[in-house]
């Protein structure tokens, strides 16, 4: 199963924000990531989860994995399963967009 979500991933790690800002993001960011799960056949577990975040240039590793943080945990609220567990495998890529697009790409095997 493949689907994009239009939002950006800031680098979270690097980011001064107040707490209402973060608390904010962090609500978009899963808003957003259940209502494009809406409708979707989720296969059972164990899965392979592939997030590749779209922006206008490239983040480290470490700062990749926290600027995913959000929709995982929303993918894992919805799959049932704590995102820690051994059933899944998270994977984590990014690509440049083209004229500074942003977005996700999440594909669930």
């Amino acid at each position: 199963m493949r689907f994009h979500i239009p939002i950006e991933l800031p680098s979270l790690a690097n980011t001064r924000m107040h707490w209402r800002e973060m608390a904010r993001l962090k609500k978009k960011q899963r808003e957003a990531t259940a209502y494009c799960m809406v409708g979707k056949v989720i296969p059972l577990p164990p899965l392979t989860i592939t997030i590749t975040r779209i922006g206008p240039r490239r983040l480290d590793d470490d700062n990749l994995a926290s600027a995913c943080k959000y929709v995982r945990d929303q993918i894992a609220d919805i799959v049932g399963l704590d995102d820690g567990s051994s059933m899944y495998t998270w994977r984590y890529n990014q690509r440049i967009g083209a004229n500074s697009q942003y977005g996700v790409e999440v594909e669930i095997i």
